[in-house]
């Protein structure tokens, strides 16, 4: 197993931060020492030395890096909000159709979420929704829309029954895509420039402020940033905050997770 040592050594190399790893760290380690294995490396010092040299086993490294961990729903009070008030806000501000971008959606939960709340309104507004992710195993697990149980804890059993078909003797569920606003699924690492657009709903919750830090994570910040339309709207994880920024962004009184232009 990597010691905390040798895994805060390869998180000050990739500039990353140690407290976005920290709960999560023990299945990282066993994927980054899996890899040092495969390389023939025995210590941090030779695996640092090996990708710092291959470009290759560098990209293979921060893949390891990464953490998916998501369920519909989740932050129910984020939900409710975005329900009551801040899509309702934003349709009656702008023009159709909406532009939605659930940046780093892993398997989709959080874009499935947002597409739920959409057909619930009373009258569902003309939205283009983008899911992006970097990898492309969550994106195809997205596409399919199939669940386990434990990932719908939170859904409401009104929405259980609209919107998800029971597969499996209850333990599988299935989302029934025709019920929903379509969904754009995209892989994109949120280290390249954003996809084209100007985008009214930005949600960036528990992925680039949580696992990155330094120069790039502001530069990809200020990325996503300027692809927000004015008016827009950002939403990032509740135990998140954004770094300081050349864009005037204001936040909301109830909900200090919430940013807008």
């Amino acid at each position: 197993m990597l010691s905390d040592g040798d895994f805060r050594q390869l998180l000050t190399y990739l500039d990353r931060p140690w407290e976005g790893y920290r709960r999560v760290r023990k299945g990282v380690k066993k994927r980054v020492r899996r890899h040092m294995l495969q390389l023939g490396c025995q210590t941090m010092t030779s695996y640092l030395e090996r990708i710092s040299s291959q470009p290759a086993e560098r990209s293979a490294c921060e893949r390891l890096m990464l953490v998916t961990i998501s369920r519909f729903f989740r932050d129910a009070q984020l939900w409710r909000h975005l329900h009551q008030r801040l899509i309702p806000r934003l349709v009656a501000e702008n023009p159709a159709p909406l532009r939605f971008w659930s940046a780093g959606c892993a398997c989709g939960e959080e874009a499935y979420s947002l597409a739920m709340v959409l057909a619930s309104m009373e009258e569902c507004p003309a939205v283009d929704i983008l899911a992006t992710d970097l990898q492309s195993v969550c994106i195809d697990r997205a596409k399919s829309g199939r669940f386990s149980r434990s990932s719908l804890k939170e859904v409401p059993n009104e929405w259980k029954d609209r919107f998800f078909e029971v597969r499996r003797g209850g333990r599988r569920f299935s989302i029934r895509h025709q019920r929903l606003p379509r969904i754009k699924w995209q892989v994109h690492n949120l280290m390249d420039p954003p996809p084209p657009g100007a985008y009214h709903l930005i949600f960036l919750r528990n992925n680039l402020l949580t696992y990155h830090r330094g120069t790039a994570l502001q530069r990809a910040l200020e990325g996503i940033l300027s692809a927000m339309a004015s008016g827009g709207v950002l939403i990032v994880g509740t135990r998140e905050a954004l770094p300081p920024t050349s864009r005037p962004l204001s936040r909301d009184d109830q909900f200090p997770w919430v940013y807008r232009v």
